[in-house]
């Protein structure tokens, strides 16, 4: 194997790790919901937290999920009330799904709980360290 490529396969257990842990606070944290969500129920809540309503088709493709699993998954937030649907104005066939006051305010909640883990990991980090870490995330993410 070549410098090169233990290089690489170190960094993909890095990433692996960073992913696994990553998947277990989101675990955790769709517990804590009142009733619990699934984790994948709560992927959609995050997504929609971070992007805004959008139809299920996007969310779908945005969080690699079966176009089957988001409908039922958002029918479920919905008697929740933690999103609601309402037409999409630029195509009135179609819905958009978007997080409720209820739902915001839980995943604000959640994601600051799961924002405090993340500062106790960096805390001791410099700022050209986490400047350094976020320039490289983007470039790796594509978008430089």
């Amino acid at each position: 194997m070549t410098r090169r490529e233990t290089i690489v396969r170190k960094l993909g257990d890095e990433l692996n790790a960073l992913i696994s842990a990553s998947r277990a606070v989101t675990a955790e944290a769709a517990e804590n919901f009142q009733p619990p969500v699934s984790g994948a129920a709560f992927q959609i809540l995050q997504w929609l937290h971070s992007f805004g309503p959008a139809q299920a088709s996007r969310i779908a493709d945005a969080v690699a999920m079966d176009r089957s699993v988001v409908s039922r998954l958002t029918k479920d937030l919905r008697k929740l009330g933690l999103i609601e649907a309402q037409p999409d104005p630029a195509d009135g066939r179609s819905i958009l799904y978007g997080l409720a006051d209820t739902g915001r305010a839980k995943v604000a909640e959640a994601i600051d709980r799961k924002g405090s883990l993340f500062r106790t990991c960096i805390e001791q980090w410099r700022d050209a360290e986490l400047e350094q870490l976020t320039r490289l995330l983007r470039r790796l993410n594509g978008r430089s």
